[in-house]
């Protein structure tokens, strides 16, 4: 027989392995059950103990026999460890396989509160695990805590205590080298990893980091090391070339050392999604701060600080990241570490839609330790995600100040068949109140300053729900370099934002596509409210538009917060009451509010008329007096917002050379 691969084992850390089979034909206890949901074969785990201690522990199967290599543990008792070794080595004439769970409630590892099951891995499992070769992929088989009966339904009946107190050993991983697996319904306490080395695998519904309760984070070992008492290692991992095509869906993780979820070395078309990372299993932080989740960084677990661990890293092309959601990301650190990012892309033409970070199911706005996200690489779709309180970005910009920005495109490479678009996200309280903070910018030098100091559209009108623009400023450099902002038949996106100062998207509220010559019209999805402004984004619909950039380039959010018109709410008349004939007298006309909308129509009626625009919200009106009387004039002030506004003045005009006689004043 001639062998092609090796079974490889960590440095530290126990492996169990869903192996490639042996072309060697089952042996008389298989167990078939081709009417069972598909599966030729079932394998049935039926107690929580690790027999590790038994002679040729590493070739017991539950069931199978291939000659002296492989037979029965005997006793009737069917480990995890056992089943999954089975699973390996059966023939493909065996597959797929389902391995199933059906342990009593006598079980020692039973938690009759919690009913759940602890299933055991024995630390010294790795010391005495052989080196193997295997022939072929083998694979489908399916790994599913929910066929155990009974137990509860509101989290995993059955969980798997990784957990050990030796440092060389605690956290050990579930390695996947073969496709078309499925595992679900699994709690793994204490931490580890599964690996996934091929591809088109699933995993989930899977409870990494939680204790058996859910409530909160389980630590990898009873010490009071820092290095132990985290969750160890990370979570679901596809590390090379060959990760393609695997789901990773509706899982629970928490305090991942690593990356929760994380592709590395090129895995393509895989799909992230509906998994809640930085929160216990209800998807909540509880009793979170009034400022988010406490980012106090010191390398001692604290145990009064909540520790959502890392968030989600992709790298390879055409990944999706769907509708996850990550909050109270925290770990143990020093002052000088970067806090953990929520995620982080490279590579190139993932879509990245529908994930919430910071905000955990209850609408708590508890936020990330990190950066909302850090992009790098090429063709990446970014829409439609909300981060709350993002904070420690510390991107320097142009001139030098620090920002924190909730996403922050770092590089990817230049020319017209590059591009990546950031748009319709909301972006919510970005950053620590010390630091000006930014929905969307770009790193320097990583990006070219052409894309980095790109203006986009500008806003000149707001009535109601129609909002009108034109292309931006250019921007002017020191030394006297200009960036131009012409941007033709581009996509102008505009969004809510209040006025703290900070630059925010906090609810998108429509688009317009520009003219050739960048003029636009857009309507809005509701009126802004009071406390509301507009900020602008641009996009590219041709190549070579913003820089040289390819069409879908979108641009930073504009610094300028564009506020609605200011509608008079009065007008004052001010001036003399009394006069002569012959002479100019000056009235001074106010209309309130001062920051109210400009230009302003004055008109004046009555005795007196005249009209104006003017620039300013106070006015002077001259006026002489030809004859004497009793003059009268309203002045109505209209800047085409709201509803004019009128104030009436009298002024008693006498001849001039007449005394004008006040009555006396008796003590």
């Amino acid at each position: 027989m001639k062998f092609t691969k090796q079974l490889r084992f960590i440095g530290f850390g126990l492996i169990i392995l869903l192996l490639a089979s042996w072309a060697i034909a089952p042996g008389s206890t298989a167990v078939r059950a081709e009417a069972n949901g598909g599966f030729v074969t079932t394998i049935t785990v039926n107690t929580t103990v690790d027999s590790a201690d038994s002679i040729n522990y590493d070739n017991h199967t539950c069931g199978y026999t291939s000659g002296a290599i492989y037979f029965p543990a005997g006793g009737g008792q069917c480990t995890l460890r056992q089943a999954i070794l089975e699973a390996g080595v059966r023939p493909d004439g065996d597959r797929p396989i389902l391995i199933q769970f059906d342990i009593p409630a006598s079980d020692p590892n039973y938690n009759a509160g919690l009913q759940v099951w602890e299933v055991q891995i024995d630390e010294s499992w790795v010391w005495e695990l052989d080196r193997r070769f295997i022939t072929d992929d083998g694979g489908q088989v399916t790994i599913d805590g929910d066929t155990q009966p009974g137990g509860r339904t509101d989290g995993p009946k059955i969980m798997v205590n990784t957990n050990r107190d030796n440092l060389e050993t605690f956290g050990r991983s579930l390695e996947v080298r073969t496709s078309n697996n499925i595992i679900r319904n699994l709690g793994f306490i204490g931490g580890g990893q599964i690996i996934l080395y091929e591809g088109s695998n699933t995993v989930e519904n899977i409870w990494m980091g939680l204790n058996a309760e859910g409530t909160g984070l389980s630590l990898a070992s009873d010490a009071s090391s820092q290095a132990r008492r985290s969750m160890a290692r990370g979570g679901i991992i596809m590390p090379n070339e060959d990760s393609d095509g695997n789901t990773i869906q509706n899982n629970y993780i928490i305090g991942a050392s690593e990356r929760a979820i994380r592709i590395t070395s090129g895995g393509d078309n895989n799909v992230i999604q509906n998994n809640y990372i930085g929160m216990n299993a209800d998807g909540l932080v509880p009793s979170p701060f009034d400022d988010g989740v406490n980012c106090t960084r010191e390398l001692d677990y604290n145990a009064s600080y909540w520790y959502g661990g890392r968030g989600i890293q992709v790298t390879g092309s055409n990944n999706m990241v769907l509708n996850n959601r990550i909050a109270g990301l925290h770990v143990t650190q020093s002052t000088n570490d970067t806090p953990p990012i929520a995620l982080e892309l490279s590579g190139d033409g993932h879509t990245v839609t529908g994930n919430v970070i910071g905000r955990d199911v209850a609408n708590n706005n508890v936020g990330v330790c990190g950066q909302g996200m850090l992009l790098q690489g090429t063709e990446h779709l970014v829409e439609l995600n909300t981060i709350v309180h993002s904070r420690n970005g510390f991107e320097p910009t142009d001139d030098g100040t620090d920002f924190d920005t909730a996403i922050l495109t770092q590089s990817f490479a230049v020319g017209s068949n590059h591009w990546i678009t950031v748009r319709q996200n909301v972006i919510v309280d970005a950053g620590e109140s010390t630091h000006p903070d930014h929905a969307y910018r770009f790193a320097s030098p990583g990006v070219p300053v052409e894309l980095r100091q790109f203006n986009p559209a500008k806003v000149t009108s707001i009535s109601g729900t129609t909002v009108s623009g034109t292309e931006g400023d250019d921007a002017v450099l020191p030394g006297g370099a200009v960036i131009s902002a012409a941007c033709p038949n581009c996509t102008v996106y505009l969004y809510a934002d209040d006025l703290d100062g900070r630059i925010e998207a906090h609810e998108y509220l429509g688009q317009a596509t520009a003219n050739a010559a960048g003029n636009w019209t857009a309507t809005l999805s509701r009126p802004l409210a009071a406390n509301e402004g507009l900020r602008t984004q641009s996009m590219s619909n041709s190549n070579g538009v913003i820089h040289i950039y390819g069409a879908g380039t979108t641009s930073k959010l504009s610094d300028v917060l564009y506020l609605p018109p200011e509608a008079p709410t009065s007008v004052n008349v001010s001036g003399p009451t009394i006069g002569v004939t012959g002479t100019q007298y000056a009235f001074t006309i106010t209309v309130n509010p001062s920051d109210v909308s400009l230009p302003i129509d004055i008109e004046v009626t009555g005795d007196v008329t005249a009209s104006a625009s003017i620039n300013d919200n106070v006015a002077v009106l001259n006026v002489t007096f030809p004859s004497a009387g009793t003059y009268s004039f309203t002045v109505t002030a209209d800047n085409g917002v709201g509803s004019s506004v009128m104030d009436t003045h009298t002024i008693e005009i006498v001849e001039s050379g007449y005394s004008i006689f006040l009555p006396m004043i008796v003590k």
